[in-house]
C-alpha cells in the first residue's frame, strides 16, 4: 500500500480529526487489533456480534498510528487523549468510511482492476487469473474469499503503484451489495462466471440473483470490458444490458474463448481452446473448465498471447475446500465443503459419478443454506440426482438434507445405505467406523455446516494407519 495523508483520509471519509495533525501519513489499514502493524490506521468496525471500539487500546499498544471511530464514542476519545502523536478520526459509520477510503485510494492508482463475480467459481477463477498473470505482470488479488464490504477494501489497500493488476472478488446475498462493491472498485474488467440459485433467502429468485449480480454494470466505464459465460442464459441477458465490449467464454460455438475436446485423465482434464491450444488442468471437476476459460479470456484481453496463457494451468492448485483431494491412508476424501448451492452440488455429484475408483463412492451431503422458500424443493431435486449417481452410501447433515435422503429413497436408493444426522458431530460418531479400504468420500455442503470437522476426523483416523484399514467394518 502507498501511504495516505490524514488530510486525504478526512476528505475521503468526511471525517472529523479529534487528535493528530493533517500532515501525518499512515502506511496501511487494519480491521484486526491482533495483527495491526506500526504505522497502520485501525478501523473500529461494528457488527451484530462484535465492536471494534473495545479493542482500540489493544490496536494502539500493538503500534497502530491511529484509529477511526464511529460518532458518540466518548470513551474511546477519553482513552486516547493521553496518547502521543495518535491520530483519531471520527466518522458517522466506520464500515462505510472504510469503503469510502478504499474508493478514494483506488482512484489514485494506475492499476487495472479486475472484478470477479457470479454465483459459483469466483474464488477459483480469481486464483486462476492470478496464477497466470503473475508470470507476466505485477499483480495482487483478494486474500482467500475476501469479497464483502470489509474484504474488498482490504484487497484494494493491498495494491500499490507497482501493481499492474488487482484481481478482486465480489460476493453478495442482498440487493445493493454489488452496486456498492463495484462503486468502490470501479473495475476496468468484470468477469461474470454464471448465474444460479444461490442466496435466494436474500435475493428472492434466480431473477433476483441475476439483477443483484448485474449491479456492477452501473459502475463500469464504456471503455471497460465484460467477460462472461456464453452458455448461461442469464449471463447473456446481463451482457445485453452492457454498453461496452463483451467477451464470451464457454462451449458455445459462438464463444470468443471456446473449449472443445475435453478429456478426463489421471490428474484432471485436458481440453482444446479455440481449436488450436491445449490446456492441461490438474484439478477435479469438469466445471473448473469454465473457470479456466474465464481466466484465459481476461489474460488474453490484457494482451497475453494464447500460447503463453494455455501452458500455465498444469501446476494450478484449487483453493482449500474446493474439490480438494486428500489421501488418508487407503481412503480418498474429496473436500468440497467451503460452500454449496444446487448448481455446485450437482457439479460435484457429476464429478463423483464420473470418477473411476477402486472402491465405493460415498457422499456426505450437508445443507445448502440461504435458499429461503425454495430450500425443500431444491434439496429434493438433489435427492433425485443422488439416486441416479450410483452412490454406494449417503450421509446427510442438517434438517434440509433430510429431504435429499427422502427423495433418494423414493427414487430407488436402498434405505439401509442412507444415514441422516442433524450435525457434523453426529456423523463423526458413525462414519469412521463404517469406512473401509479404497472408499472415496465426497464431502459437500454450505460453510455453516462445518463439514471440515468430518474431514479432520477422517484424517486423524486413517492417515498413517494404512495397515488397519483392511479390517475396518464396511457397509452392508
Amino acid at each position: 500500500m502507498n501511504t495516505i495523508g490524514v488530510s486525504n483520509i478526512l476528505k475521503a471519509t468526511n471525517g472529523k480529526l479529534l487528535l493528530g495533525n493533517l500532515v501525518s501519513r499512515i502506511t496501511g489499514i487494519s480491521t484486526d487489533s491482533r495483527s495491526v502493524k506500526g504505522g497502520e490506521l485501525f478501523f473500529a468496525l461494528e457488527g451484530e456480534n462484535y465492536d471494534g471500539h473495545k479493542f482500540v487500546d489493544h490496536a494502539i499498544s500493538n503500534g497502530a498510528a491511529g484509529v477511526v471511530i464511529s460518532s458518540n464514542k466518548e470513551t474511546v476519545y477519553s482513552l486516547l487523549v493521553g496518547s502521543k502523536q495518535c491520530i483519531l478520526v471520527e466518522v458517522t459509520d466506520t464500515l462505510k468510511a472504510l469503503g469510502d477510503l478504499a474508493r478514494f485510494y483506488r482512484k489514485s492508482l494506475k492499476t487495472d482492476f479486475i472484478a470477479v463475480t457470479g454465483s459459483n467459481g469466483k474464488t477459483t477463477t480469481k486464483d486462476m487469473i492470478y496464477h497466470v498473470l503473475r508470470n507476466f505482470n505485477s499483480v495482487t488479488r483478494s486474500r482467500k474469499s475476501f469479497n464483502n464490504f470489509i474484504g474488498v477494501p482490504l484487497t484494494i489497500f493491498d495494491a500499490g503503484h507497482k501493481q499492474d493488476f488487482c484481481v478482486v472478488e465480489m460476493g453478495t446475498n442482498a440487493p445493493g451489495e454489488i452496486r456498492r462493491l463495484s462503486d468502490i472498485i470501479f473495475p476496468n474488467f468484470a468477469i461474470l462466471t454464471n448465474i444460479s440459485c444461490t442466496h435466494l433467502e436474500g435475493l428472492g429468485s434466480i431473477e433476483g440473483v441475476a439483477n443483484a449480480k448485474a449491479e456492477f454494470i452501473e459502475n463500469m466505464a464504456r471503455n471497460s470490458v465484460l467477460i462472461t459465460n456464453a452458455d448461461d442464459d442469464w449471463c447473456n441477458r446481463i451482457a445485453n444490458r452492457f454498453d461496452g465490449k463483451v467477451i464470451y467464454f464457454g462451449f458455445n460455438k459462438n464463444a470468443d474463448i471456446k473449449a472443445s475436446n475435453v478429456k478426463r485423465n489421471d490428474s484432471g482434464f485436458a481440453f482444446t481452446v479455440n481449436d488450436s491450444f491445449t490446456v492441461n488442468l490438474s484439478v477435479l471437476g469438469k466445471h473448473n473448465v469454465y473457470n479456466a476459460l474465464a481466466a484465459i479470456a481476461i489474460c488474453n484481453a490484457v494482451g497475453i498471447s494464447m500460447e503463453n496463457i494455455c501452458d500455465k494451468f498444469v501446476d494450478f492448485k484449487l483453493p482449500p475446500m474446493r474439490m480438494e483431494k486428500q489421501v488418508c491412508g487407503d481412503i480418498v476424501v474429496i473436500n468440497d465443503g467451503y460452500n454449496s448451492s444446487p448448481s455446485s452440488m450437482s457439479a460435484a455429484l457429476e464429478e463423483l459419478f464420473q470418477l473411476t475408483t477402486p472402491g465405493r463412492k460415498i457422499l456426505v451431503c450437508g445443507d445448502m443454506l440461504e435458499l429461503g422458500n425454495y430450500a425443500e424443493s431444491l434439496h429434493r431435486e438433489i435427492g433425485v440426482q443422488v439416486a441416479k449417481a450410483d452412490i454406494d452410501a449417503l450421509w446427510t447433515v442438517g434438517p434440509f438434507s433430510r429431504f435429499v435422503a427422502e427423495e433418494a429413497i423414493a427414487n430407488g436408493m436402498p434405505e439401509d445405505r442412507i444415514w441422516s444426522c442433524e450435525t457434523s458431530e453426529e456423523v463423526l460418531s458413525s462414519i469412521t467406523s463404517q469406512l473401509k479400504k479404497d472408499d472415496t468420500i465426497l464431502i459437500k455442503g454450505s460453510r455453516g455446516m462445518k463439514l471440515e470437522n468430518i474431514v479432520r476426523q477422517i484424517e486423524c483416523s486413517f492417515s498413517g494407519k494404512k495397515e488397519n484399514n483392511s479390517v475396518l467394518m464396511g457397509l452392508v
